[in-house]
């Protein structure tokens, strides 16, 4: 019962920061815009949406069977899919998808920590990326002068050096970790040495970098194909800037699939660009509205059951 009344808070407090982000740039515009999209920018980014999600069940899959978690190829992608629907209708960001896909990984026959590890570190690569392609884009653009310094009161050898430190960031960590697991507590000690126990972690680490790096590009060619199709039209590269704070603050578990959080964010970071406020919510909405139509996607996967046990994987993978 409790659970049944956090959720309609959440969806209510969803559909309440929406329209409160609609009250104050002009709602009118913002559903115009929406009921006229141009076809190929739409199309052109759903499309894109779609190859993201590709994508990432793809750089799910490699990280699960680094941390030999096996299960069929089209498993990934069809618990990725369902976890987005999950994400759609579930409160707390993205957690209940990714809840979702650690549980399918473990009904193919994998340890749940091994399942709920690769799902975490999935998750957390691709935030750890996108932070990475922000600064990096912004530090470009500044030192171009593509971006005018007033713009962002970051000089561009500070914004680099904070990409630098993001990228190394994981490197460090690794090997701070691997000193101190010894000294920690019994059940983080036991995770610690799961992971360090695999071999060849740098080839893992470029791996889930270049995979997180396609991932967020793709994501990114979505959201301004949403924003190309409503009449936003931004250079490239403010796109990738912007797309930071934006995807970061839509993960947050804090509404049910975004919703809100994910447009005040674009009316927020587009706006201090000089981007028209309404054009970006509605962008934002349409990079909402591709995401639903996925998880539309995924919850028809639910009439075709999953047949990925461990009895048969060795027919998928060597």
């Amino acid at each position: 019962m409790l659970f049944h009344v956090k959720t309609l808070i959440r969806l209510i407090a969803s559909l309440g920061l929406v329209g409160l982000v609609l009250w104050f740039v002009d709602p009118l515009r913002v559903l115009g815009a929406l009921g006229r999209p141009d076809p190929l920018w739409l199309g052109a980014g759903f499309a894109a949406a779609l190859c993201a999600t590709l994508a990432s069940a793809l750089r799910w899959r490699l990280l699960a069977l680094w941390l030999e978690a096996r299960a069929p190829g089209r498993l990934f992608l069809l618990a990725y899919w369902r976890g987005i629907a999950a994400n759609t209708v579930l409160p707390g960001g993205t957690l209940g998808g990714d809840a979702l896909r650690a549980l399918h990984l473990q009904q193919a026959g994998n340890p749940l920590t091994a399942s709920a590890m690769s799902v975490a570190l999935d998750r957390i690569s691709g935030l750890w990326v996108l932070v990475v392609i922000s600064l990096a884009t912004a530090a470009l653009a500044l030192a171009t002068g593509l971006m005018p310094a007033t713009v962002l009161p970051l000089p561009w050898p500070a914004a680099a050096l904070l990409a630098l430190l993001a990228v190394i960031a994981p490197l460090l960590l690794w090997q701070l970790s691997a000193a101190a697991r010894h000294r920690l507590p019994g059940k983080l000690a036991g995770l610690l040495d799961a992971i360090h126990d695999r071999p060849r972690p740098l080839r893992q680490y470029l791996l889930q970098l270049a995979g997180s790096a396609l991932v967020q590009a793709l994501s990114i060619l979505a959201f301004a194909g949403g924003g190309l199709a409503v009449g936003l039209a931004l250079p490239l590269w403010l796109y990738f800037i912007a797309a930071g704070p934006i995807f970061i603050l839509a993960a947050l578990p804090v509404s049910v699939g975004g919703w809100g959080t994910r447009e005040a964010a674009a009316a927020l970071t587009l706006g201090l660009f000089g981007a028209p406020r309404e054009l970006a919510v509605a962008a934002a909405i349409l990079y909402g509205l591709f995401a639903a139509l996925q998880g539309l996607l995924g919850a028809l996967t639910l009439l075709h059951p999953i047949h990925g046990s461990a009895s048969h994987l060795e027919n998928h993978d060597a």
